[in-house]
């Protein structure tokens, strides 16, 4: 008996059973052609979730610019900070996401 990734969910299961304990997908009667679109359904959700980290990322990179903008219009030390903050991370996270995703996409 091995360990397995179900094609649905990508959690691990026995070979042995009919059923994937996770999501419900009958891996015995599954055909190849079944297996490749599970795969890809669980790529384009993986990018999905990608997408939605970098256009997070640039949110929060816009507030920051914001925050940075009204920071040094009313001298606010705090604005000025969370502004930079936001900057940093909005634009660490846009710069994460999109290597991932083309890492993703060699892969």
């Amino acid at each position: 008996m091995t360990i397995i990734k179900c094609p649905e969910c990508r959690n691990p299961i026995s070979d042995k059973s009919a059923i994937c304990v996770h999501c419900g997908f009958a891996t015995k009667d599954a055909t190849d052609e079944d297996i490749q679109r599970a795969a890809r359904i669980v790529r384009l959700k993986r990018q999905q979730r990608m997408s939605m980290l970098v256009y997070t990322a640039m949110l929060v990179f816009v507030a920051g610019v914001l925050g940075v903008y009204f920071g040094r219009q009313r001298p606010t030390p705090e604005l000025l900070i969370m502004g930079y903050i936001g900057l940093a991370l909005g634009g660490v996270g846009y710069l994460a996401g999109r290597i991932f995703a083309i890492f993703d996409k060699r892969r």
